[in-house]
């Protein structure tokens, strides 16, 4: 059972980092094709909550996405 959550923790871990990754490499994607004057905006609005005391939100693309599922399937053919 120990075993079990480590992997968990791996994956859930991975999986997050792979998002960020992703998020970011999108963001410098598009602002390279900006400077050549080609839009790609297509990332949803900010997503998140605000309770007054916290408030937290990130922005999804279409990296996000990739990253994460490149990351699963990497993680899942490696462990």
């Amino acid at each position: 059972m120990i075993v079990m959550r480590r992997k968990t923790k791996l994956y859930i871990y991975s999986i997050i980092a792979g998002c960020a990754a992703g998020t970011v490499a999108w963001e410098l994607i598009s602002i390279i094709f900006q400077n050549f004057g080609i839009n790609l905006a297509f990332s949803a609005g900010p997503i998140g909550f605000d309770i007054s005391v916290i408030v937290f939100y990130f922005s999804i693309n279409p990296g996000t996405v990739l990253g994460g599922l490149l990351t699963f399937f990497v993680v899942r053919k490696i462990s």
